[in-house]
Parts: C-alpha cells; structure tokens; sequence
C-alpha cells in the first residue's frame, strides 16, 4: 500500500506542469508570452535524440546516397579540387564499400542469433556451442563495423558544401571585387600605424597583456575601451532597426555544435580552444551558438526568415601559422563581436541568396557611416572553407598597415549546416533550412581602421565614432 501511495505521488508531481497549463515553449518570438505549445502553430516535435547521434547520422545517411552514385562522386570530387579541400576521396570510397559490407554481414549474423535464439533450449550440445560462437563473431562484426563508420565518418565530415556557379575559382588572389565605396584618404605627414598611435595615447597595451594573459591578447584603455562598449550598442542598434532580434550567446559550445557548423574542433591546423577533459569549445563565432540555439528544431514556415544578432567573445588562435604577425590588435587570439544569423525557407532556391545580400547591405551601410573606403570582394572558392555556398568580404582600407584589411564577412551556407543539425521547416511537410550568416561589426579590426583613417599629425585621433 505504502508502495502504490508513494507511486501514485510521483506520477502527480510529473503530470504537473501539464496539469497547470505549463508548456515548453519554444523560441518563438511572434508567439505571445501567454502563448502555449497548443496553441502554437508549430507541428509537435519529438523528443530531442543525443546531437552526435543526430549528427552523425545525418551525414552518414547523405554520404552513403552519393557514394553510390558515380555520377555524384565525380561532381562532388571536382568541387572539392575547386575549394582546394584535401579530402582523400578513393579512401572514402573503399571506407563506405567496406562499411557497407560490414553492416551487411553485421545484420545478417544478428537475423540468424534472433532466429536459433527462439530454439535455443531444443538444440544439442553441439549446436550450442556453435551458437556462442556466432555470438562472438556477431561481437566481432559489430565493433569492425563501429570502427569502420567512425573513420567513414571522418572523411564524410571533411567534405565541403557545394558551390554557388558564379564564385571565382582558385585562390584569394582570384577573389572579385564586385563594389568599391569611397577613396583612400590623403595625409599630409607621416602616417602612423595603429599600434604606434595606441602606445602613444596610451590607449592600447599589448605587452601588459602579454605577461599578465599571454600572447595574442590586448587591454584597451581610456577612450578605447568606451569605443568598444560604443561600437557593440551600434552595430546592436542598427539590427535591430532592421529586424533582427537581439540575444546574448554563451562563449562555450559542445563538440558537435562545432562540428555541424563545419569547423573542425580537431587536428594540427585547428585554431579552436578546448576545455580540458570535456568535449566542449570557447565560441570562435557566435554563429556556433546562434546555429545551436535552432538545433533539433522544427519551426512554422510562416515563421520564416528569423534574424537574430547577437554580441559574443570569440576565441581564437589567429596569432598561430600566421607567418610574420601584424603589431597590435588587427589579429588577436580573443576579441569582441556582433554577429548577424538568418534562418530561411527553402521554397524557390532565392531565399538564403536573398538574406545573404540582405547582410551585405547592413554592413555596407554600417562602413559608410563609419566613413571608410572599402571594397566587397565576391571570396575565391578556396576561400569558402566547409559550410559556405558563397561568401562576401569587405574590406576596409587601412593607411597605416598600407593594406585593405577584412573587417566583415558574409556567408550563405543553404542546407550545410541545418543538414547536420537538423534545423527544418514545416508546410505540409519537413523540409531543411537554410542559415546566413554575417558579421555586423568586429570590433578591434573596426577600431584600427577608425584609429589609423581618423589620425591627426598631432598626438590625437579624430574619431567621429567618439562622439
């Protein structure tokens, strides 16, 4: 009795929420906050499966369509030769024969266990232990074929998107420049770089840094540093004028968030910082953490374009593999950023190239009232990395450093990283996604450029951004 009491208990403290009308909401902006999951017009979701089973079935499921397919493998080999990705193809080739092969003899050795299982008190000595060592080989199988899907899996998740027809083909010398804004400003004394004007006005102080935190790190002082607080609120405020919704990101991520996105956590050239002895990341984007906020996801077509920006600390060991570094604080292993993130349907193909010159826009505007000259460059394709379809940079004229220097990218990455994360839309049936994603403004790159264009001959920058 005691028992049953106590077990009639538990069952009313889980049936509680629903009994009091308390539903999971889901990120839904257009709902109302009384809104309930009933009420909402998103179809019903199933329970969230763990992200790295989700994700490596999606690519696993993919890989093995194309990888029968001849045809596919030659377009999909030849646009990875274009991008200049070292993905060994003919080893993919024989990892998913072999795995497929494996899985075969896998799932037939299971069929014959569950069979002989059903009669196994009739069978003689003999025969029994002939069952047990089928169990062994079924055993056996099963981690070959583990084994197997795992390097499978590797080369799968090295493969990059396809690419948009009309994107230069080589490398960043072949880059287009498809706008110029402006003209380089003209100085009539010696110009100063931006560090040198940071050491000067005591603004800028990277050697403090360097012993208190380690290379590749800066404190910003006085002026700057309310520059800083400035330029977030404005690149901020200009999103939001244009409909995108405002969230703050963690800086930490899990592996296969990382990994969905199309950046490898892993291997000699990674630029990320890993938690030790966790499978989790420090952000080197706010677009990991806006993607993973739309992870496992199922949202109302209706619902679609959803903008968000979001400011977030982005981590990354830029000062590595560099060659000869750049002084100061134009590449740093920590900095300040707003990040711009679209979601799109997928209905005419034009949506997610849509959004992407959508972007472009935001940020065009925000160089020009910022007052720079600067050009858009239409990114070679060995420049789209992984995720991208196409992607458009904009570069800033920099006096001091003599140099044009990407300030802003923009990237349309149609179904590459809603495929591995599973991020869909729903009219009639499930459909994937598409993401966009740009930078409205990163702020030490923004503050050189305002540093080294605005300088005076005297001590002192005129900095419009300032006031």
């Amino acid at each position: 009795l005691k028992f049953a009491m106590r077990l009639v208990s538990i069952v009313r403290v889980l049936c509680w929420p629903k009994r009091c009308g308390v539903y999971r909401v889901e990120l839904n902006w257009h709902c109302s906050e009384a809104t309930t999951e009933s009420q909402c017009s998103a179809p019903e979701t199933k329970p969230k499966s763990p992200t790295s089973a989700r994700l490596h079935k999606q690519v696993l499921s993919a890989g093995l369509r194309w990888l029968s397919d001849a045809e596919a493998v030659e377009a999909v080999k030849q646009n990875a030769k274009e991008r200049g990705n070292d993905t060994d193809f003919d080893k993919l080739l024989r990892d998913g024969s072999d795995f497929a092969r494996l899985r075969t003899e896998m799932l037939t050795l299971k069929y014959r266990r569950q069979v002989n299982s059903k009669s196994f008190h009739l069978q003689g000595k003999g025969e029994i232990i002939a069952l047990k060592e089928e169990r062994a080989n079924l055993k056996q199988k099963t981690t070959e074929m583990l084994e197997k899907e795992e390097e499978l899996l590797d080369g799968l998740l090295s493969v990059p998107n396809n690419t948009h027809p009309d994107v230069p083909i080589g490398g960043v010398e072949e880059s287009k420049v498809v706008y110029t804004h402006g003209a380089k400003p003209e100085f009539n004394f010696s110009i100063r770089k931006h560090s040198e004007i940071g050491i000067q006005l005591d603004l800028i102080d990277c050697n403090s840094a360097s012993n208190a935190c380690g290379s590749g790190l800066y404190y910003l002082k006085g002026a700057l540093a309310v520059l800083e607080v400035a330029l977030i609120q404005y690149a901020m405020q200009k999103a939001m004028s244009k409909g995108f919704y405002p969230i703050i990101t963690p800086d930490i991520v899990k592996h296969d968030v990382m990994e969905g996105c199309g950046f490898s956590p892993r291997g000699d050239k990674t630029h990320t910082y890993s938690l030790e002895n966790r499978l989790q990341y420090l952000s080197g984007t706010a677009e990991m953490p806006l993607a993973g906020l739309f992870m496992d996801s199922c949202l109302p077509k209706k619902d679609l374009p959803l903008k968000v920006v979001a400011f977030g600390r982005c981590y990354r060991n830029e000062t590595r593999g560099r060659g000869q570094p750049i002084k100061g604080i134009y590449r740093v292993n920590q900095f300040s950023k707003v990040e711009l993130f679209a979601v799109t349907a997928n209905e005419t193909g034009r949506e997610s190239s849509d959004m992407l010159e959508e972007i472009l826009a935001i940020q065009k505007e925000i160089n020009e009232e910022l007052g720079f000259h600067y050009r858009v460059l239409d990114m070679a394709s060995e420049e789209l990395g992984l995720p991208a379809y196409r992607k458009y940079d904009i570069e800033v004229w920099m006096p001091g450093e003599n140099m044009y220097g990407e300030v802003t990218s923009a990237s349309n990455c149609t179904d590459f990283q809603s495929n591995r994360l599973w991020i869909s839309y729903y009219r009639n049936m499930k459909k994937l996604v598409h993401t966009v994603n740009g930078t409205a403004c990163a702020i030490p790159r923004t503050i050189v450029a305002l540093l080294e264009n605005y300088q005076q001959a005297v001590r002192a920058v005129h900095d419009p951004a300032l006031h």
